[in-house]
């Protein structure tokens, strides 16, 4: 019995020495961890580490939108330095004229006004531009024939300024004048016909270039406005305020006769055009564009007024137009084609709209 239980006690002892041997050659032969991105292990203490990073937050995605929404403004906003760009107006219908009746108006004419113009960029926020019209027509006389004549517009000078309120919003002041250059009288009968013609164009565009048009007038322009642009949509307003200066000519008395009260040739004429409008690119490539602009035109002082000695009221002074158009951008040009349309007052009663074509070509 003892020399059993001294034999358990001895394999006991023997099993345990052999144990541990075992254990270390084990660990001897087990291989050194590294710090491999293929090891099980440490993909698993990745994949713990990316499960704690926070989520972003609603105001932090809001932030990044804005952020890139800006981005591509700033991208489409980037305009190159230098521009030219022409218009053709085609008018159709008459031109209002002062006198005792509201049905004063020019004979119905067919017109067409050639516009070329230009810009240069100074500085990214400073911009001077230029323009000129040309006006060529056919009117129906009172003994029913049609006369062909052709009248040049004012030359005119203009210098924009851009305020930026916002990555989105910009506050653009403009100012410049014209030199007389728009031909057309209150006398002569040519100049009769070419200053009846320039109030065709006048009207055909709705009344929207008030200092465009004015013969022997000496136009000064001021205006502000405000521009919103963010991803594809654009809305934009401006007022603008236009006095032209009388630097010559008199009043034809057979043409402007004394009945029913007087004609007088102003010293300074008054309009002030208010437009508000939008824009949505509907499609990137090519970015093709449609548009809705509308203004309203307030004529306080014409060039000639007629004063009533019978207490008759005067026509409307106020005149509402839309122009609804479509265009795209080509890279370097971007046609447009627009319909100018009045709504009431007086350039509705005489049925004068206009059709205008637009380009501008970027350098």
């Amino acid at each position: 019995m003892r020399t059993s239980l001294r034999l358990a006690i001895i394999l006991v002892i023997f099993s345990d020495h052999a144990l541990a041997a075992k254990g270390k050659k084990d660990a001897a032969k087990a291989p050194a961890r590294t710090m491999d991105a293929n090891d099980p292990a440490e993909k698993e203490q990745s994949e713990k580490k990316a499960a704690e990073v926070k989520p972003e937050t609603a105001a932090e995605l809001e932030q990044k939108q804005i952020q890139a929404d800006a981005a591509e403004v700033a991208k489409r906003r980037a305009a190159d330095k230098v521009g030219v760009f022409g218009n053709v107006l085609i008018g159709f219908g008459k031109a209002p004229e002062p006198g005792p009746g509201a049905d004063e108006a020019t004979g119905k004419t067919t017109s067409a006004t050639f516009m070329v113009g230009g810009f240069y960029d100074l500085s990214p926020e400073l911009t001077l531009g230029v323009r000129l019209p040309w006006t060529v027509g056919s009117a129906r006389q009172l003994d029913g024939d049609r006369a062909s004549v052709q009248a040049l517009g004012t030359l005119q000078v203009v210098g924009e300024y851009r305020m930026t309120l916002s990555p989105f919003t910009r506050l653009p002041i403009f100012f410049g004048l014209g030199l007389p250059t728009a031909q057309g009288g209150y006398g002569d009968d040519g100049g009769v016909r070419q200053m009846e013609l320039n109030l065709v164009a006048d009207a055909a565009s709705g009344y929207r270039d008030p200092e465009l048009f004015g013969p022997k007038r000496l136009p000064l322009i001021a205006g502000v406005g405000l521009d919103y642009q963010r991803k594809a949509l654009s809305v934009r307003a401006a007022t603008k305020f236009v006095l032209g200066v009388k630097l010559g000519g008199t009043l034809d008395p057979a043409r402007y006769p004394s009945v029913g009260g007087s004609y007088e040739l102003k010293a300074v004429t008054f309009r002030n055009v208010t437009l508000a409008g939008l824009s949505y690119e509907f499609l990137d490539k090519p970015r093709l564009f449609g548009a809705l602009d509308s203004w309203i035109a307030y004529s306080a002082i014409n060039a000639v007024e007629f004063n009533s000695n019978q207490g008759a009221s005067a026509p409307t002074r106020f005149q509402v137009v839309f122009e609804p158009r479509i265009g795209a951008h080509f890279a370097k040009i971007s046609p447009s084609i627009g319909y100018i349309f009045p709504i009431g007052g007086r350039l509705a009663g005489t049925s004068s709209t206009g059709l205008e074509l637009h380009c501008d070509v970027a350098f």
